[in-house]
């Protein structure tokens, strides 16, 4: 149990890093994010099929339906989560996305009649109120976009983290497997950011930057690759509601990484508000409110 905990933790660790990494690239640099998102995509699933070895078995993960579906959902998840983030902060977003706990409950109560008990859904209440007072923080053009894109960005997780789960390569605890997995699954994601940037600007000018180069190959094998590794062996360690539960630390960990950001002077600005983190704890008590819930009626 507490290795699965700390492989949790670690993936929500790299999430948040990663999250708050992309954001001071592409402020700094000045990059296409369209590209910077491709090619680390690209240098992160390449570095782990490397890692995992030769053999017929790499081709596997590619041949199933499923790999693509979770590729096509982590595709439209990401380009959205992107978009929010680059309107507002790491804290703020990572709290709206936090609908995603309530979500996914919905999602298995409908699909599998896992109906949440009182005490359960007394947390998810918990849990969409302090989502939309944060909603409500924001400015008023950014309110409608926000809720909307994380509401289809929750409903893009829940059906990725339940495909992942049953994936017989992430059921598998070979490494290998795994590797290759996360390795295929990023690389499709990475064909289908091209498709969607061919059919953005039909082309890929400014591809051969070097500063572009050089912080996708960085981002894709130290964060990328990682964050994605150690996300489906959470899922596959501890569960789907669980991890989803977890990644309501995300917020927090996002605004640590965000601030130091700003204290070094990467990020020119911090939308930190006191208000902001005390919505986020708030989400945190009902996540950890639904999980006692859950735990005693076992």
């Amino acid at each position: 149990m507490r290795f699965a905990v700390f492989v949790t933790l670690s993936a929500i660790l790299c999430w948040s890093l990663l999250s708050v990494t992309g954001r001071v690239v592409l402020v700094r640099l000045q990059i296409d994010p369209w590209l910077f998102g491709f090619l680390q995509l690209c240098a992160g699933g390449l570095a782990l099929l490397i890692v995992s070895g030769p053999g017929v078995g790499n081709l596997q993960s590619f041949k199933r339906a499923s790999t693509w579906i979770i590729s096509g959902l982590r595709v439209l998840s990401a380009t959205i989560y992107t978009v929010v983030v680059a309107l507002i902060s790491v804290l703020e977003a990572g709290t709206i996305a936090s609908v995603n706990i309530p979500v996914l409950a919905l999602v298995l109560w409908i699909m599998f009649s896992k109906r949440p008990g009182a005490l359960e859904w007394a947390g998810h209440f918990i849990i969409a109120a302090a989502v939309i007072l944060m909603t409500l923080q924001l400015e008023q053009d950014l309110q409608i976009w926000a809720i909307g894109l994380m509401l289809l960005n929750a409903a893009c997780l829940a059906a990725m983290h339940l495909l992942a789960e049953k994936h017989p390569e992430n059921t598998s605890d070979n490494f290998r497997d795994r590797f290759r997995f996360t390795g295929a699954v990023l690389l499709i994601t990475a064909l289908l950011f091209a498709i969607s940037r061919l059919g953005q600007s039909g082309s890929f000018e400014g591809i051969t930057d070097r500063n572009l180069l050089i912080a996708s190959a960085l981002v894709g094998v130290f964060l990328r690759a990682p964050a994605m590794v150690l996300a489906f062996w959470a899922i596959r360690l501890v569960g789907t509601q669980k991890y989803t539960a977890a990644i309501a630390l995300l917020p927090i960990g996002g605004m640590a990484f965000e601030q130091s950001a700003v204290w070094l002077g990467l990020l020119d600005f911090s939308r930190f508000q006191v208000t902001h983190l005390g919505l986020s704890l708030v989400v945190i008590m009902g996540t950890f409110m639904t999980l006692a819930a859950k735990s005693a009626a076992k």
